[in-house]
């Protein structure tokens, strides 16, 4: 007996589909769930839209028919210019490591501000102060020693080098540093660099990011000033940058989750997801609905007589059960009809074959006793059966 299923085979579908979106979207949100969350941060990065962010930076270089890109591996940067972004949660040695093996110039853009996200509007930050020399001192002490002070930001500034700069515009306290391994290409009114070169290094540093973040670009002059700069630091291949993002939001060490959706094993993943959706489909085509178990015994008197005739199938003497049925139904209809006890055997045969019916009584029941094979014997005894329900019996 089948059990019939509460839901039709439409809904069944769409509640699995539903189930598998909602497990992928949860995995993925598990194991890249730090990367989603890096566009919405306020860290200066290449991604952040925030003020002191740098996402301007990124989109100028691309509209300017240049080549930028995101690096999240120190051991591949590829030619061009490489420009990091510390935070004053980066480590000096974090800065070193993110320089790996780039061979190609660098530039390192030092943090200004002390910033963070208004409770109100999250597309905006407030600022709180200037980061204090110290960090910067702490920070740059992996490259060099140098000494951060601050000027009024509406002096000019310096272009002593004679590299084909285009002056900034300045309106904010100018942030430079000074010290002795330094060579200044932008520089400020006492001497001291706004844009340095280490001696004998193939690193640059900005000490003022206002120059190049979104509210530096957000003028004109700046966004002219620098596009030459970045051609200026790199001639050999003018318009390629890449832009570290270990430094902004870490290095993001691969997980479990990110083995399944990334090479070398995404293969695999694939493969394991076909071979579950190919017996998904095999198995819902196979089966129908489910089919509760039937009893051993079942109740009734039907039952007991598919039992009992299951029970003499099997022992093979379902045959012999003809002549036994045609003497019961002999029997029934002489004590239904009434007639005397003294007619047995074959006068009784003789006496109910001389009733008026349609179906003949004696060779009906001589069909049930000579009978050799069940389905004869199932016509011959259906046919005394009728019999019987002629004369009412």
């Amino acid at each position: 007996m089948s059990e019939a299923s509460p839901f039709r085979r439409r809904t069944v579908l769409i509640l699995i589909g539903v189930g598998l979106v909602a497990m992928l979207g949860f995995l993925l949100t598990a194991t890249y769930g730090d990367r989603f969350d890096r566009p919405r941060s306020n860290a200066p990065s290449p991604t952040s839209r925030y003020a002191t962010g740098f996402q301007a930076l990124f989109q100028l270089i691309e509209q300017a028919a240049g080549s930028a890109w995101l690096s999240g591996d120190s051991e591949d940067r590829g030619e061009g210019l490489l420009v990091l972004l510390p935070n004053l949660r980066t480590q000096p040695d974090e800065l070193r490591a993110a320089m790996g093996g780039h061979e190609g110039p660098t530039l390192v853009v030092l943090p200004k501000w002390l910033t963070a996200p208004q409770r109100l509007r999250r597309d905006r930050e407030d600022r709180h102060g200037m980061v204090p020399p110290a960090a910067i001192q702490r920070l740059m002490s992996a490259l060099t020693q140098v000494e951060p002070h601050q000027e009024d930001g509406s002096t000019r500034l310096r272009y002593p080098s004679g590299l084909a700069l285009k002056p900034f515009a300045t309106s904010e306290p100018i942030q430079a540093i000074a010290g002795k391994d330094l060579v200044g290409l932008i520089e400020a009114p006492d001497g001291a660099a706004v844009l340095a070169e280490i001696k004998g290094t193939n690193v640059y540093v900005l000490a003022d990011p206002d120059l190049l973040n979104n509210v530096g670009l957000a003028s004109g002059q700046n966004a002219q000033a620098a596009i030459a700069l970045l051609r200026a630091l790199d001639p050999d291949h003018p318009g390629e940058v890449a832009f570290d993002i270990m430094l902004p939001h870490g290095a993001g060490g691969r997980n479990m989750g990110q083995l399944l959706f990334e090479p070398p094993f995404v293969g695999v993943t694939i493969a394991l997801l076909a071979a579950a959706l190919l017996a998904g489909v095999a198995t819902f085509s196979r089966f129908g609905p489910p089919r509760r178990e039937p009893r051993a015994l079942a109740f009734g008197k039907r039952a007991l007589i598919e039992n009992i005739v299951s029970l003499a199938r099997r022992a093979g003497r379902t045959r012999e059960g003809g002549g036994a049925f045609a003497d019961a139904v002999r029997d029934w209809a002489a004590r239904r009809l009434a007639l005397p006890r003294t007619l047995q055997g074959e006068a009784l045969d003789a006496h109910l074959d001389t009733l008026h019916t349609a179906t003949p009584y004696a060779a009906t029941a001589q069909k049930v006793r000579d009978a050799n094979s069940e389905p004869d014997l199932l016509r011959a005894a259906q046919q005394l059966d009728d019999w019987r329900k002629e004369v009412k019996a």
